[in-house]
């Protein structure tokens, strides 16, 4: 089971997108076809005929991965994003920048009830299920940077051949490195039941006591999940 609550994970403030993601796909396949405009807003998608009712959900994606910037006018990323050969590393890199908080935790091979609650919690309730459908679907549209990897050393009989050969230095480094991992990982896993924690509503008068009931035992359910 996915950690579904962290440090970060409100995105500094910013709703996930929520867009429809056939919307996405086919402005990232039209614009190319078109002149970089000054302003893209809901004129700009309706002259590209997408996105018809969705407008400002779109609009609200874009800005989130950073394809415009909050004004509407286009960055640096949207010219990438008209090279249709290096397209999948550029918005790679955008879904890397902008999901920074989930896939840091490992988000990108969740289980779909642990992206929903995530995005519950991080984001919009009433949108989590959209919202994590356009996560997946991000993804899956761009090509995230490869990540390099440390490596550790290993143990038993070739372990022991290896750590051989190792400076007694780097090893203190290494022993210390884990260590501070530890700590950090501590951290950052009591900031993240502090964040939720003021995430859980107060009781609202349209609410029924089973109804509030549910929403209490959803953050206890949570706050389980991250202590696996």
């Amino acid at each position: 089971m996915g950690q579904v609550a962290v440090e970060g994970a409100e995105f500094k403030g910013r709703k996930a997108p929520y867009a429809p993601v056939s919307a996405f796909s086919e402005f990232l396949d039209k614009i190319p076809d078109k002149s970089i405009p000054a302003h893209v807003d809901r004129a700009f998608l309706q002259r590209l005929n997408v996105a018809a009712g969705n407008e400002w959900a779109l609009l609200s994606a874009l800005k989130f991965l950073g394809v415009i910037d909050a004004q509407g006018a286009p960055t640096t990323a949207y010219r990438r994003l008209l090279d249709s050969e290096h397209r999948r590393e550029a918005l790679g890199r955008l879904v890397a920048d902008a999901y920074r908080p989930l896939l840091d935790l490992g988000g990108a091979s969740w289980s779909w009830e642990d992206l929903v609650n995530y995005f519950r919690v991080a984001s919009s309730p009433s949108q989590a299920r959209n919202a994590a459908r356009f996560f997946r679907s991000a993804l899956q549209l761009g090509s995230l940077p490869t990540e390099q990897r440390t490596e550790t050393v290993a143990t038993g009989d070739a372990g022991g051949a290896v750590a051989a050969h190792q400076p007694d230095g780097e090893m203190d480094v290494r022993a210390s490195n884990r260590r501070d991992d530890t700590n950090s990982s501590a951290l950052v896993l009591a900031e993240a039941k502090s964040r939720l924690l003021e995430k859980l509503p107060e009781p609202n008068p349209a609410w029924s006591a089973a109804e509030y009931a549910a929403i209490v035992d959803k953050f206890l359910e949570i706050l389980k999940h991250l202590d696996t």
